[in-house]
Formats: structure tokens, C-alpha cells, sequence
């Protein structure tokens, strides 16, 4: 339920913003991951450029792995490693893309024999989903249940790989940074009350764990000074030092603290690696212009949700700094390969798109084909959402021709592009 006023007693902050959002999203109880009820694809909750490029963009993985291997001195033991896989769409099409190459050219051959697949992913409920998208594929992938954004890895993985974090930091847990009325920094917090009453956060969990009582949570943003939460102010001048020099006019800035642990701790998965990042976001100055509701997002695109309209049902992702994951990076001892626009990942991984439209068209059809079959754990919500008609489709459903189409031209878009890159090597 959207914050509101309500006649109790101030409500005292009993999570961060930062964990609000990791626990509306992860929480074993409530979080929208954790439970298993995110909605991929077609007619689900949100699309993803794996998917809806699908199988190209697996395709493009697997080529940008392949070159990874040759500049590796082409290793024996060589792995893709791919943090939160989502339904597995990716990671099915990566491994079917190197068989099929397998059998036409012997490098593929030797690259395939050398490589292994492995899944980083918090939520138990999309590691089983994986499962079942992958079938007897699964065989060859391990999962790995972690939260590198929180911990190191407990070993290395290997002496070589390709780290794909296709959209993962959008959704780490963001910090919101606001100015006082006196210009000093603040840091916002989060307040949720029931029947009038002041929750825990042992208590929010509970009470959002509960059908009858989720929906009479209501929530509250607040403010502490920055200096009450010393290491955010630590990370806040290190990496943010414009946010300190007391500007009034300027709006919310949102910043991951957990964004740069989870680079240095990447940086500790393997001996050798590349690592392939992709998500949406813009540069600094982007992020200190931009008024508040252009950074944060809850519920489908473009629907205009509050991230406290339904937490724990609704995704809650951010743009993402792109100054701060490059700075982050660097300072982890990676080096910069390549940085810009998503489509440039086709180059990267030398895969021409001229002839991508039909082939994805034939796949999307196959595989809504199998939904009204009642084939796979997505068919439910599949089933009605592509249309086959050549002019106006039913109310709630897009032409598939069309949809592919407007897909591969905002993938491939090179000016303005919202989605980016960041190719770093070690």
C-alpha cells in the first residue's frame, strides 16, 4: 500500500532503504524473487532482452565466451558463469548455441569440451525453475547459492571464465540520498506500522508473510543524517564527494554501496576472467539531474507503480550508475575492455543480426506453440499474450512480428541508448 498519512505516533525507520529493498525482493518470506512469483516473458510481470531476443542473445553469449577463451590462451578448464538466470532462457540457449557449433568446426569442439556452465542465484525458486527450463541440460551447469554482493566467494570457481550479469545491478539494494533543509546530507529510511503499531523488522516480516495482514502494512519514508550511518558516509565520499557540498535544489540520489563489494568479490571468481555486465542506466551526471521517479521503478514498465504500492509482489529495480560500476571496477583491479551501448555486445561477440528477425519470430512461435500445448512451467501466463494477427491485435496482446521487430531495434539503437555495457578483463 502506497504511504499515507494515518493519525499514530512517528513512526522510527526499523529498515534502511537499502533493506527495504533487498528484503521486498530477497526475503525468504515475503521477497518477491524468494517466493518465486516473478513472471518472465510474454505476459508475465516484465520482458528481458535474453528473452525477448531469444535464442540470439544466448547466441551472442556464447560467441563473446568463445572469443573469451581463445584470449585466455584457450584453458582446459574454462566456465561461463552467469549471476541470476532468471527462468534459464539464456543459459538453455548459450549451451545449445556451442553444441550446435560443436558440430560444424573443431575449435568449438575443443571449446566445448572445455567449458562448463554455473549459476550464481540467491533464490531457491528460480534455481528450481532453471531446472526445469534447462530439463537434461541441467546435468551440465552447477548452481552456486550466493550473494556475492554481500560475501566473497568461499573459494575460487576456477582458472578461468566469463562472468554474464545480464540486469542484476539494477536490482542490488539502493541507498537514497536526500539534502536537508539546511543543505546537510541525509539518508532515507523506512517506517511500516499495523493497526496503528511500530514494526520491527522481525515483526514486518511476519506480518508481510501473511495474506490477511500484507495488505493493511503501512509504510513511510523518512530521514537520518548520512553521519548516523558512517560507513555510507564512507562510501558516499569516496565515491560521491558532489553530494557533500550542501546544493539544496538538488533531487534524491539513489546509491549501491553493495555495487562495489559485489565487483571486488567478482574479481576473486577466477584466476583469469572476463566480465560482461548489461543493464539499464546512464552516467553521473544523469543521476544528479534526474528527478526521482526517472531512477526507481516497482511493478510492470511504464506503469507508474510507488515501490510501496505492493512490496514483495512487485519487482523494484534502479537505474544504474554506470560512473560508479566503472570507478567500482577499476579500484577491484579490473580493466575496462569495452563501454557503451547494449548492441554493441553483437560485435563483441562477432554474431550479425541481419538475419535475426525470422529466426526469433520461428522461436517465439515454437515456444507459445507449447504453451497453448500446456508444455513448460511458464505456459500459464504465456499462452495469451503474442498475437498472430498481421493487423490489430487483441486488447493486451502485440503482433509477434511487430515485437520482435521493435525489439531488435531498440537492442541494436546506438544513440540514447537506456541499456549499456561494461566489458572488464582480468
Amino acid at each position: 500500500m502506497r504511504s499515507a498519512p494515518h493519525r499514530t505516533r512517528r513512526a522510527e525507520p526499523a529498515l534502511t532503504y537499502g533493506e527495504f529493498v533487498d528484503d521486498a525482493l530477497f526475503h525468504p518470506t515475503w521477497g518477491y524473487y524468494s517466493t518465486g512469483g516473478v513472471r518472465f516473458g510474454e505476459g508475465g510481470h516484465y520482458d528481458t532482452y535474453p528473452l525477448a531476443l531469444s535464442p540470439f542473445f544466448g547466441r551472442m553469449v556464447a560467441g563473446l565466451a568463445f572469443r573469451t577463451w581463445r584470449r585466455l590462451g584457450r584453458p582446459e578448464g574454462f566456465e561461463i558463469c552467469e549471476f541470476g538466470a532468471g527462468n534459464g532462457q539464456l543459459c538453455l540457449d548459450t549451451l545449445l548455441w556451442i553444441e550446435a557449433r560443436a558440430g560444424r568446426a573443431a575449435t568449438w569442439r575443443r571449446f566445448a569440451a572445455a567449458t562448463r556452465y554455473r549459476i550464481v542465484e540467491r533464490s531457491q525458486a528460480l534455481a528450481v525453475r532453471q531446472r526445469l527450463q534447462l530439463g537434461p541440460l541441467a546435468r551440465r551447469v552447477t548452481w552456486v547459492d550466493a550473494d556475492l554482493a554481500q560475501r566473497p566467494p568461499r573459494r575460487r570457481f576456477g582458472p578461468a571464465g566469463l562472468i554474464i550479469a545480464n540486469e542484476v545491478l539494477d536490482c542490488l539494494p539502493h541507498e537514497k540520498l536526500l539534502v536537508g533543509s539546511g543543505g546537510e546530507p541525509r539518508v532515507g529510511g523506512v517506517a511500516a506500522t499495523l493497526a496503528g503499531r511500530n514494526l520491527t523488522r522481525v515483526a514486518l516480516a511476519r506480518a508481510m508473510g501473511a495474506p490477511a495482514t500484507r495488505r493493511r502494512v503501512r509504510w513511510r519514508e523518512s530521514s537520518l543524517p548520512l553521519a548516523s550511518r558512517p560507513a555510507l558516509a564512507a562510501f558516499v565520499t569516496q565515491y560521491y564527494p558532489e553530494l557533500l557540498n550542501g546544493r539544496r535544489d538538488r533531487p534524491p540520489v539513489f546509491v549501491a554501496p553493495r555495487m562495489a563489494t559485489l565487483l571486488a568479490n567478482t574479481a576473486r571468481c577466477y584466476a583469469r576472467a572476463e566480465a560482461l555486465w548489461v543493464d539499464y542506466g546512464d552516467a553521473r551526471a544523469f543521476h544528479l539531474r534526474a528527478p526521482e521517479a526517472r531512477k526507481a521503478f516497482a511493478g510492470p514498465p511504464r506503469s507508474g507503480r510507488s515501490l510501496f504500492d505492493a512490496p514483495g509482489e512487485d519487482d523494484i529495480t534502479f537505474m544504474v550508475d554506470f560512473t560508479l560500476a566503472t570507478q567500482a571496477a577499476t579500484s577491484a583491479g579490473w580493466r575496462v575492455m569495452a563501454s557503451g551501448p547494449q548492441g554493441d555486445l553483437a560485435r563483441l561477440a562477432g554474431v550479425r543480426l541481419d538475419t535475426a528477425t525470422e529466426t526469433i519470430i520461428r522461436h517465439r512461435a515454437v515456444t507459445w506453440m507449447l504453451a497453448l500445448a500446456g508444455v513448460g512451467p511458464e505456459r500459464d501466463w504465456r499462452r495469451g499474450a503474442v498475437g498472430w494477427s498481421r493487423g490489430v491485435a487483441p486488447t493486451g496482446t502485440v503482433p509477434l512480428r511487430r515485437y520482435v521487430e521493435r525489439s531488435l531495434r531498440e537492442f541494436a539503437r546506438q544513440r540514447g541508448a537506456t541499456f549499456k555495457l561494461l566489458l572488464l578483463r582480468r
